[in-house]
């Protein structure tokens, strides 16, 4: 099964790359190297930045060793 990666986020909300870069502050060529990296590779600052660019956002959940949950992002 092919890993989800932005761009194929980006393409299925039908947002342009000069969108994104605008957000990002950064050049379509950038937003294109970026694309090119798998999700897990982003860091998640940028990942969530990304997201919103394209009308989405990251919620991370992390489990505690007793069970107990934290929000993060």
């Amino acid at each position: 099964m092919k890993e989800l990666t932005l761009g194929d986020i980006r393409k299925q909300h039908r947002v342009k790359q000069e969108v994104v870069a605008m957000a990002l502050s950064v050049t379509a060529s950038g937003v294109s190297k970026l694309e090119s990296k798998r999700i897990q590779d982003v860091s998640l600052q940028r990942a969530a930045a990304y997201l919103a660019a394209v009308g989405g956002s990251l919620t991370i959940e992390v489990t505690l060793p007793d069970g107990g949950t934290l929000d993060v992002a």
